[in-house]
């Protein structure tokens, strides 16, 4: 976005990469300079109430983090996950920075109401977490009343609004990200597959917008994840191949290489084609010679890479790269505690118009609580391998597009 159409606040870069394994980016360290209340002391810390849960740090600003550690299948693994890329924060940022109390909410919406609660009583600065849509909602209806900030982790846009902030992978932004890069490259008409469903909404909306001023989306088709709708699909979709310069597929797994099939057996003819997609593409068979040549946006991989090495060499596996969201917002609000105390979670700190940086790469929070970030762009090359052909840029002021 513009910075004219976000509030001026004439601010500095804030640098959350203050520490090993992301010193390599170029944005300068430094907070915003906006108005701070005084530093707390470490002797203020003797007001707060006892804390419940597990508790890492002595700061005196206290941070609750919410997370599913108890819940079953793949939402605890998250949950714990988000956990470890916190404490490797926190040994980062060193142990005077804040007072992180996490606690566990299991998927339980009352569960995690009372967490909120708890974090709200025993007088939390900022809440972070959680990461599923249904369990913020839960959150936000206990710490929005009680004048508390939190910055969650879902996807889904429409649990953002009012001292509720998302740090997450906005499905959005990395289709505007694929289809800018290819207008600036010469691509004006686009035809789009996009899947059934509120991600495919949300991405189809997006191709437009980033088609808006300088291409068109010849045609829209919309399919459900089976064969025989891709089949339809592809069928519906030929007659628009000619006037089309790029196919867009943000959906990764099998379906990019189904759909190009499915056009190829409808009739349709691909060659010359530039293929567009997104960081779903990483779930792709990128072998697949259909795909060779094809763009795709996502995060820079080296950043993250540094940072799943980090993880495994303490907690001996590979995370997710979701787990690089919890690092990076905690040493945000470290870095941001050590420098402001108790005015370090105010909007207009957490607004900075030149963002942050960390592992996911630079991020802002935008006043309606989603977050723009900055993705790099990638080839496909013969036998799948990928190749960086647009940086992520390095900061919002005119770095790498």
């Amino acid at each position: 976005m513009s910075s004219i159409l976000r509030r001026l606040r004439g601010l500095m870069i804030i640098g959350s990469g203050l520490l090993a394994g992301c010193q390599a980016t170029s944005v300068p360290q430094g907070l915003p300079d906006v108005p701070a209340a005084p530093v707390q002391t470490q002797a203020d810390q003797t007001t707060l109430p006892p804390a419940t849960g597990e508790v890492l740090g002595t700061g005196p600003s206290r941070v609750a983090l919410l997370l599913p550690l108890s819940a079953e299948g793949s939402a605890g693994q998250i949950g714990r996950e988000f956990r470890n890329a916190a404490a490797l924060a926190m040994e980062d940022i060193g142990s005077d920075a804040l007072q992180l109390v996490i606690k566990d909410t299991g998927r339980d919406p009352a569960q995690v109401q009372a967490a909120a609660s708890s974090a709200v009583l025993e007088g939390s600065s900022l809440v972070l977490g959680p990461i599923f849509a249904s369990d913020v909602s839960a959150a936000a209806a206990v710490t929005r009343p009680a004048g508390k900030t939190m910055i969650a982790f879902s996807s889904d846009r429409n649990v953002a609004g009012a001292r509720v902030y998302l740090n997450s992978f906005l499905p959005a932004g990395v289709v505007e990200r694929v289809v800018s890069h290819a207008t600036q490259n010469g691509v004006r008409s686009v035809l789009g597959f996009f899947a059934n469903g509120p991600a495919g909404d949300l991405a189809e909306r997006a191709a437009r917008a980033a088609l808006q001023n300088t291409g068109t989306l010849a045609a829209s088709v919309r399919y459900d994840p089976n064969e025989a709708s891709i089949q339809q699909a592809a069928a519906a979709a030929v007659a628009a191949l000619p006037q089309s310069e790029a196919i867009l597929i943000p959906e990764g797994g099998p379906v990019p290489s189904a759909i190009l099939r499915a056009l190829s057996s409808n009739g349709g003819d691909i060659r010359g084609k530039r293929l567009l997609g997104t960081g779903q593409w990483t779930s792709a068979s990128l072998s697949d010679a259909l795909l060779e040549g094809a763009w795709f946006a996502d995060s820079d991989q080296a950043r993250l890479a540094t940072f799943k090495s980090r993880y495994a060499a303490k907690f001996g596996a590979e995370p997710s790269p979701n787990a690089a969201l919890a690092y990076d917002t905690v040493v945000m609000a470290g870095t941001a505690a050590k420098r402001y105390g108790t005015g370090a979670f105010s909007n207009s700190v957490i607004e900075a118009d030149a963002g942050f940086a960390g592992y996911t790469g630079i991020f802002r929070f935008e006043p309606d609580g989603t977050t723009e970030r900055g993705y790099a762009v990638y080839e496909v090359q013969p036998g799948g391998a990928t190749r960086v052909i647009s940086p992520s840029p390095r900061s919002f002021a005119g770095g790498a597009s």
